[in-house]
């Protein structure tokens, strides 16, 4: 069963980013690593707006390697703006999380309204 797609929406792009950290890959292996973290329908065309967008905010590092075959690989790194926006997106994923868990974690009845 597969997740909402607006859910994800929001979370996407901060485990882009978050595969970045310490990493330099190219946009292939960004989508084979999110459909093995369980995103199954990660594609390129999820992928490559989200990176343009990101490129555009000065979130990477970009350097290319040249390829036999086809053209040079386009392999990305967080910038400090990266680094920035990754930790900002951690510290919100917190907050909502422990809200979340509030929330599932009390009985039912004590979500009822207070009369």
């Amino acid at each position: 069963m597969g997740t909402d797609a607006q859910l994800n929406k929001g979370v996407l792009e901060g485990c882009v980013l978050r595969l970045l950290k310490g990493q330099k890959l190219f946009s292939g292996e960004i989508v084979e690593k999110m459909r093995g973290c369980g995103f199954t329908d990660f594609s390129e065309g999820t992928l490559y707006p989200m990176l343009l967008r990101l490129e555009r905010d000065g979130c990477f590092e970009i350097s290319r390697t040249p390829s036999l075959n086809s053209p040079p690989k386009k392999y990305y790194t967080l910038s400090a703006k990266g680094r920035q926006k990754l930790a900002a997106f951690e510290e919100q994923w917190r907050e909502l999380s422990q809200n979340i868990r509030n929330v599932f974690s009390k009985p039912e009845d004590d979500h009822a309204e207070q009369e």
